[in-house]
């Protein structure tokens, strides 16, 4: 028998967050989140998304012992924004069993019917800079700290509770060349002349923070208006997402263009590749393996590019492309080896391009689900 509890207590909370770290603790392809950051998903005062989402978690018992979780999300902004009646799932996660994936998915379910919601889909965060989609394909391939990792099973079970693909994005891994290629060099001379643009740099991230902070957010919020989950940042959001990833950024992988006015019309973010570190540190900030944790960030041998974005009036200019010489420039440089190239929505043909002419391999697939109620 399976029992289906709404997670309220602190207890309740710590179970919900430590279930996926329990779930997946023999796994070597896993990278745990931090439980300090999971467990302020319950708090107010520490989660920005309380002013814009109503939100709900659940746990599913079996024979008295957790065997499953599931939240879900009821994200205002992106449903006024597309006029649509959605509700998202988040931090699904579940042992090899169908009667606990039914029990889970109709507990959501049931809440969005209560919300007057006519679909559920996900999984999704609060916001398209959260960990988004479920794997599908790539299950022998170590996981990113920006990204969920999930067993070959999961796909199965949410198909055969009536959920159907409704978008995938694609991940490559590229081989880094012995030397930028010189087509790149003469495209960005010939970019900066044609149209009035430079790149600019950051003397440090407290620098990189108070100058270009806003813009950066106002880029992204820009670019990525019309893809797929995607919603405005707020003030709060900001402050939280600049808290959680100022430690790692390094201003090596980041590649900002300006136009003649001073203003940003191209943002491009790589971060180091931290997942050997924060797997050893098992969700917890322990002071024994900081000194891993530093040394993968100063001496990466992967970096993960994680955000681009240009201003509308500047993509079709090459803007993208003189963003990824850039960091693929500094890369070189550094001596750095490969890059994980993350979340790329199938039908983003522009972004997909951005790595044509390079040796890679695209060897993960994630997707979201949808379901009508």
């Amino acid at each position: 028998m399976i029992e289906i509890v709404e997670v309220k207590t602190k207890k309740q909370q710590k179970l919900f967050v430590n279930f996926q770290i329990k779930l997946y603790k023999k796994c070597k392809y896993f990278v745990p989140p931090f439980i300090k950051e999971e467990m302020g998903l319950f708090d107010p005062k520490i989660n920005p998304n309380y002013d814009d989402c109503e939100m709900v978690f659940y746990l599913a018992y079996k024979n008295g012992a957790v065997a499953g979780r599931i939240g879900g999300i009821l994200q205002r902004i992106s449903n006024k924004k597309t006029n649509q009646k959605y509700v998202r799932f988040t931090r699904i996660d579940f042992i090899n069993d169908i009667e606990v994936v039914k029990a889970l998915f109709k507990a959501v379910e049931d809440w969005a019917r209560e919300k007057g919601q006519e679909y559920v889909h996900g999984p999704l965060g609060f916001n398209d800079l959260e960990r988004e989609g479920l794997l599908v394909e790539g299950f022998d391939r170590m996981a990113t700290y920006e990204e969920n990792y999930s067993y070959d099973y999961y796909p199965k079970l949410i198909e055969e509770v009536g959920y159907k693909k409704d978008v995938d994005w694609l991940q490559y891994f590229v081989n880094v060349p012995s030397e930028l290629d010189k087509r790149i060099v003469r495209m960005s001379n010939v970019l900066e002349r044609r149209y009035n643009i430079k790149y600019v740099q950051a003397k440090n991230i407290n620098d990189l923070v108070n100058r270009y902070k806003d813009k950066i957010f106002s880029l992204l919020d820009d670019g990525y208006d019309e893809l797929y989950g995607s919603v405005p940042i707020t003030e709060k959001q900001k402050e939280q997402l600049v808290s959680q990833f100022k430690m790692i950024v390094d201003t090596d992988f980041i590649a900002l263009v300006e136009n003649e006015k001073s203003e940003l019309v191209g943002f491009a973010l790589a971060l180091p590749n931290i997942a050997k570190a924060v797997q050893k540190m098992k969700g917890r900030y322990l002071s024994i393996h900081i000194f891993s944790l530093l040394k993968q960030i100063k001496n990466p041998k992967i970096i993960d590019t994680a955000l681009i974005s240009v201003r509308s009036d500047y993509r079709a200019k090459g803007v993208a492309s003189l963003l990824i010489g850039k960091i693929m420039g500094n890369t070189i440089n550094r001596g750095i080896k490969y890059i994980e190239a993350l979340h790329q929505l199938e039908n983003n043909v522009a972004i997909r391009n951005l790595h044509e002419g390079y040796d890679k391999e695209q060897h993960k697939r994630r997707r979201c689900y949808i379901k009508k109620l």
